[in-house]
């Protein structure tokens, strides 16, 4: 008598899916492992089945197959690996049995790191920090901007963009020097302005970077903003975002990306979107991008005092305005609001590597001059914020900014 099929709640990833992944279900049948997942839907046989344990301390199912290679279906539900219809099958019970020594050494090596991790904290850090650096080159480049692509969208249903055909138009002429200097970046830029009075910009991986309309109006020249888009674009570069991700997503994952098998990454990245939007790099991070942003300005003939020379102005104007604030909880939203300097803190040690980094000055007229391209980007934000969004009053307020943090 044919046993009746179970089920089993999935996720699965596939181009034809919204967003290029969703959740769904399966069952298990005599026929083989069936799937519906939105409209996609069909029957894997047993034969040429692949059945791997992922994700952090392996909790996870994944399932691919030889027809369907673009296909990856992924299970919490480890129950799964004791249905008798796939235990029946040779090859599937083969994987199954492996899959189990491997979750048993999982859990060894893990506790293995653990104890690691209370007898040499500092190294154990230094390591991960390491390790998420060789996991990040593993991860596809497509991952990337599909989590880039998906954190943009959700911050413009929060903010208001300058189209982008209006956008291109003033951003491209000072950008493209920039963007050109790149070595072999395997990214295609996506640069945007958002309706935002805080002097911040951001930077998501795969290649997305977004400006505050306050950032370009309180720029005091074109070197100025130049100098905090290249910091921002040597995040992307850098794959500091990425790493970000992967640092949380525990030991024996990054261990696991490191020698290779990536497809643990898949679930941590379908659920990464919340840490991109509130995230703040760590003080390695901003001074990698600090330098690797010099090094570009300098290759595009960029003038590079501009960065320090923003942020030393940013924390006069803070530093003038904080001595006028009495009230200490206000003191803190003030420097909330001020963007840039909260989510890229400065010292006096940061701003003194700046200028070593950038080394004597040239003259002015060794560098390249876009000052007639930034008063024409200026002009174009001044009147798409003045201009208000369809169905919103003129005079309505600005609110907090709500956007993801770099």
């Amino acid at each position: 008598m044919e046993l009746a099929s179970s089920k089993y709640p999935c996720h699965a990833f596939h181009a034809s899916l919204p967003g290029g992944r969703d959740t769904g279900e399966l069952s298990l049948s005599q026929l083989g492992l069936s799937y519906q997942v939105a409209s996609l839907l069909g029957t894997l046989p047993f034969a040429q089945l692949e059945l791997t344990l992922g994700g952090a301390a392996n909790k996870l199912v994944f399932i691919k197959h030889a027809h369907k290679p673009d296909l990856v279906l992924y299970t919490s539900d480890l129950s799964i690996l004791k249905n008798p219809v796939l235990l029946a099958h040779p090859e599937c019970s083969r994987q199954i049995s492996a899959a189990g020594r491997k979750r048993a050494y999982g859990w060894g090596a893990l506790i293995g790191f653990s104890l690691l991790l209370i007898a040499v904290p500092v190294g154990l850090m230094w390591q991960m920090d390491t390790m998420s650096a060789y996991a990040a080159k593993q991860v596809p480049i497509e991952w990337e901007e599909k989590l880039g692509a998906s954190v943009a969208a959700q911050d413009d249903l929060k903010n208001r963009r300058m189209p982008k055909a209006e956008a291109d138009v003033v951003l491209k002429p000072l950008t493209a020097p920039l963007l050109q200097a790149l070595p072999n970046s395997p990214y295609r830029y996506s640069i945007s302005i958002v309706n935002d009075s805080g002097a911040n910009a951001y930077a998501l991986p795969g290649g997305y970077v977004a400006i505050h309309s306050g950032l370009i109006l309180k720029a005091g020249s074109a070197e100025e903003l130049l100098g905090v888009l290249a910091h921002e674009i040597s995040h992307v570069e850098e794959r500091h975002g990425t790493r970000n991700i992967i640092g949380n997503a525990g030991i024996y994952l990054v261990a696991s990306a490191v020698f290779g098998d990536v497809s643990g990454l898949l679930a941590v990245f379908s659920n990464a979107a919340p840490m991109l939007l509130s995230q703040q790099y760590s003080r390695r991070f901003e001074t990698d991008a600090d330098e690797k942003g010099v090094l570009l300005l300098k290759r595009a003939n960029i003038n590079p005092a501009g960065l320090p020379v923003f942020f030393e102005r940013m924390i006069a104007e803070e530093k003038a305005a904080l001595e006028k604030i009495d009230n200490k909880q206000a003191r803190e939203a003030y420097k909330q609001a001020m963007g840039l300097l909260s989510t890229h803190p400065t010292s006096e040690k940061r701003m003194a590597h700046l200028r070593e980094l950038i080394g004597k000055p040239e003259k002015p007229e060794a560098y390249l001059s876009q000052e007639a391209a930034f008063k024409d980007l200026q002009e174009a934000v001044k009147k798409f914020v003045a201009k208000p969004a369809a169905g919103e009053p003129k005079d309505k307020p600005a609110g907090p900014s709500s956007t993801p943090q770099s």
